[in-house]
């Protein structure tokens, strides 16, 4: 539950939401990744591709998305869709690290149940 306080700290606006929403309502169960392209997003959002495409920027900033090969995989250190404990989750999640270039970067301390928030600096919390 700690995503939402990210959500609403972020300051993100409401058509990244849309975006957002969209992207997760679309994401597979399998992977994280919504297969969709800028172009397709905006048609059935009815929203101007770039409009969209600052969004999809805006949400990699903030890094609810990363953009992958064949879509966006919506993070999965904070949002996911199916079994809790998925014997791929771990592997999700580094494929998630490696999409992304900037920090910080969140992380789900298992031991723990919390969220935590790191730098680029070695996992230094922030």
């Amino acid at each position: 539950m700690e995503w939402f306080r990210e959500l609403r700290n972020s300051d993100l606006g409401g058509p990244d939401f849309r975006v957002l929403f969209f992207l997760c309502e679309n994401m597979k169960q399998e992977d994280n990744i919504a297969y969709l392209k800028q172009k397709e997003i905006a048609s059935r959002l009815h929203m101007d591709r770039g409009n969209v495409s600052k969004c999809i920027k805006r949400l990699y900033s903030v890094q609810f998305i990363a953009k992958c090969e064949n879509g966006f995989m919506i993070n999965p250190h904070l949002f996911s869709v199916g079994h809790t404990y998925r014997p791929n989750r771990e592997d999700l999640r580094e494929k998630f690290n490696d999409l992304l270039n900037t920090a910080p970067f969140y992380e789900v301390n298992e031991d723990e149940f919390i969220l935590e928030v790191h730098t680029n600096d070695e996992n230094d919390e922030v």
